[in-house]
């Protein structure tokens, strides 16, 4: 239950980030835009929010299905996520659909492909020490 309650947090993040509630301060939304403003920050933090996603939907989904499947499963919430987010940026800065809200979805992509792959990865490395441990135990 908490792991899902922290993923659900996390989505609504994404989905509602904090640049449009520190809008109501000039300075705080100055300091937002200057922080965030640069290409690279911009990239960066597109992949960090969706590599965490990916790695708690793989965690949450993890011995609930077959990997394969598993794996599809994250990658098309991953990208529901983001064409998601997209979409609500979009609507609400009333801006056309261009090249970079693709750009964006590819990072998120991206980032939900490596974070996936971590988590997948972290969970088998302790799966298999745990059958280790069991096995020298017994």
């Amino acid at each position: 239950m908490k792991r899902n309650l922290l993923l659900a947090f996390w989505i609504f993040g994404i989905l509602f980030p904090m640049g449009w509630f520190i809008r109501v301060s000039p300075l705080g939304y100055r300091l937002f835009n200057q922080l965030f403003s640069p290409q690279w920050m911009h990239i960066f933090m597109h992949g960090l929010l969706f590599g965490v996603l990916g790695a708690l939907l793989m965690h949450s989904l993890y011995g609930k299905m077959e990997v394969r499947k598993g794996a599809v499963v994250v990658l098309a919430l991953v990208l529901g996520v983001a064409v998601l987010q997209e979409g609500i940026q979009l609507i609400s800065e009333r801006l056309p659909i261009h090249a970079d809200n693709f750009f964006d979805i590819g990072v998120d992509m991206s980032g939900g492909i490596v974070g996936a792959a971590l988590a997948l990865g972290v969970r088998k490395l302790f799966d298999r020490r745990t059958r280790q441990l069991v096995t020298i135990a017994e």
